[in-house]
């Protein structure tokens, strides 16, 4: 089970989550190789980590997309805001060279743009930011900070063996509350600059409390929640889908005797619909 724990301390928030399951779950269900595994295991992490942020508002659902112009092409990552996240890459397989023992993250992801939906009961709300690095953390950063005036510090770790499987996957997350002073935020920035890279704080054992005692022992305890990776779609959505067809594109392909298949690009649950069952989907249709 994964966990994520927030903390107080100061003006901060503090949040930390060990990963490993749910980026190993994601990376075996898309068959990512070891740079997309590094890519998609630090966004999912990334959106687990900042969305408690939002956890008090209205707040139905979270998107965070990257669209960049690097092999991957896409991520996407989701929560529903019930404790439940999920994810997707366009290109699981890009192709890499390791240099310096450092796989390419950065150049298989590429640059571009960060689109973030935030998904009311009656409206949707849409910030955009730039992917300056393609490395993930700094470009979560660097959307928080400039789009939403959040001052923060995120780090993400994405441990690959050589294999392709995952070892360990993390991250902590702090931000400024409103009115926080410049000197704690200096202060806050100097625990960042020295923090050790997040896969080696989890090679050494430690857990979610003690990633947070890493920026200070002097932290406050907020809660606790367990995360899942854990898709929500379902036959009614598809459904749906289905009947956003155009209906003269429908009545085209009915003549062919043929059956929709669709897969869900999250999870690979695969719906399938034969002849007779579209036929009685688009009935309202054929009767109109």
């Amino acid at each position: 089970m994964v966990k994520r724990v927030r903390a107080r301390y100061k003006s901060f928030i503090i949040v930390s989550s060990i990963t490993t399951d749910i980026v190993k779950l994601a990376c075996e269900i898309h068959k990512t190789n070891p740079p997309a595994s590094a890519a998609l295991g630090r966004a999912l992490t990334g959106l687990i980590l900042i969305s408690s942020a939002f956890s008090d508002s209205k707040i139905k659902k979270i998107v965070m997309q990257f669209l960049t112009d690097g092999e991957i092409s896409e991520i996407t990552v989701e929560t529903n805001m019930k404790n439940q996240f999920r994810a997707f890459i366009r290109n699981p397989n890009p192709s890499y060279k390791i240099v310096n023992n450092k796989l390419p993250v950065g150049e298989v992801v590429g640059k571009g743009l960060i689109y973030f939906y935030r998904f009311f009961e009656d409206e949707i709300y849409q910030s955009i930011s730039e992917v300056r690095s393609g490395e993930i953390a700094e470009d979560i950063a660097y959307f928080l900070y400039n789009s939403e005036q959040v001052p923060c510090a995120i780090s993400l770790g994405v441990l690959v063996e050589k294999d392709g499987s995952i070892k360990n996957a993390g991250g902590l997350f702090v931000y400024a509350k409103p009115g926080t002073n410049e000197d704690e935020i200096s202060e806050m920035e100097n625990k960042f600059k020295y923090l050790m890279p997040i896969t080696k704080l989890m090679e050494a054992n430690l857990d979610e409390y003690d990633l947070i005692s890493t920026i200070t022992r002097s932290w406050q305890f907020i809660d606790e929640t367990d995360i899942k990776y854990e898709c929500w779609c379902s036959l009614e959505s598809v459904k749906s889908a289905i009947l956003s067809i155009p209906k003269e594109e429908v009545m085209n392909e009915l003549n062919k005797n043929f059956s929709i298949e669709v897969v869900c690009r999250y999870c690979k649950k695969t719906y399938l619909f034969n002849k007779s069952q579209i036929l009685e989907l688009y009935s309202k249709f054929l009767d109109a």
